[in-house]
Protein backbone atom coordinates (compact mmCIF):
# COMPACT_ATOMS: atom_id res chain seq x y z
CA UNK A 1 0.00 0.00 0.00
CA UNK A 2 1.27 3.07 -1.00
CA UNK A 3 -0.21 6.89 0.04
CA UNK A 4 0.18 9.15 -3.28
CA UNK A 5 0.91 12.67 -1.74
CA UNK A 6 1.29 16.18 -2.86
CA UNK A 7 4.33 16.38 -4.71
CA UNK A 8 6.61 19.55 -5.17
CA UNK A 9 6.22 21.04 -8.39
CA UNK A 10 8.61 23.61 -8.25
CA UNK A 11 11.00 25.40 -5.78
CA UNK A 12 8.70 27.73 -4.39
CA UNK A 13 5.77 25.37 -4.36
CA UNK A 14 3.75 25.60 -1.27
CA UNK A 15 0.62 24.14 -1.89
CA UNK A 16 -1.84 23.21 -4.78
CA UNK A 17 -5.35 22.86 -6.12
CA UNK A 18 -6.78 19.65 -6.62
CA UNK A 19 -8.79 20.60 -9.77
CA UNK A 20 -9.33 16.67 -11.48
CA UNK A 21 -9.31 13.25 -10.72
CA UNK A 22 -8.55 11.35 -13.62
CA UNK A 23 -9.27 7.83 -11.54
CA UNK A 24 -11.62 6.53 -9.10
CA UNK A 25 -11.87 4.19 -6.59
CA UNK A 26 -11.64 0.61 -7.77
CA UNK A 27 -9.99 1.63 -10.73
CA UNK A 28 -5.77 0.01 -11.01
CA UNK A 29 -2.95 2.36 -11.90
CA UNK A 30 0.66 1.72 -13.29
CA UNK A 31 3.55 3.40 -12.60
CA UNK A 32 3.37 7.07 -15.08
CA UNK A 33 0.07 7.05 -15.02
CA UNK A 34 -1.82 10.27 -14.73
CA UNK A 35 -3.98 9.94 -12.18
CA UNK A 36 -4.75 14.11 -11.71
CA UNK A 37 -4.21 17.90 -12.63
CA UNK A 38 -3.13 20.09 -10.08
CA UNK A 39 -3.52 23.46 -10.68
CA UNK A 40 -0.75 25.97 -9.32
CA UNK A 41 0.64 29.50 -9.81
CA UNK A 42 2.30 28.66 -13.00
CA UNK A 43 -0.86 26.34 -14.52
CA UNK A 44 -2.76 23.49 -14.45
CA UNK A 45 0.14 20.37 -14.12
CA UNK A 46 -0.55 16.55 -14.79
CA UNK A 47 0.47 14.68 -11.92
CA UNK A 48 1.79 10.81 -12.53
CA UNK A 49 1.57 7.89 -10.34
CA UNK A 50 4.57 6.13 -8.86
CA UNK A 51 2.81 3.19 -6.96
CA UNK A 52 1.27 0.31 -9.28
CA UNK A 53 -2.23 -1.00 -8.32
CA UNK A 54 -6.23 -0.84 -7.05
CA UNK A 55 -6.62 2.98 -5.64
CA UNK A 56 -8.34 2.18 -2.39
CA UNK A 57 -8.98 5.91 -1.15
CA UNK A 58 -9.17 9.66 -2.98
CA UNK A 59 -8.27 11.48 0.57
CA UNK A 60 -8.20 15.28 -0.89
CA UNK A 61 -11.54 16.42 -2.92
CA UNK A 62 -11.54 18.28 -6.47
CA UNK A 63 -11.18 22.08 -5.22
CA UNK A 64 -9.31 21.28 -2.33
CA UNK A 65 -6.05 22.92 -1.51
CA UNK A 66 -3.62 20.35 -0.54
CA UNK A 67 -0.47 20.99 0.71
CA UNK A 68 2.93 19.80 -0.51
CA UNK A 69 3.44 16.59 0.82
CA UNK A 70 -0.24 16.06 2.56
CA UNK A 71 -2.11 12.93 1.39
CA UNK A 72 -3.86 12.64 -1.93
CA UNK A 73 -4.93 9.00 -2.46
CA UNK A 74 -3.93 5.71 -1.29
CA UNK A 75 -2.93 3.07 -4.18
CA UNK A 76 -3.12 -0.30 -3.05
CA UNK A 77 -5.05 -2.65 -0.54
CA UNK A 78 -6.31 -0.67 2.06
Amino acid sequence: MGVFVMPSLGADMEDGTLTDWMVAVGDSVSRGDIIAVVETQKGAIEIECFEAGPVSDLIAQEGDVVPVGAPLAVIGAP
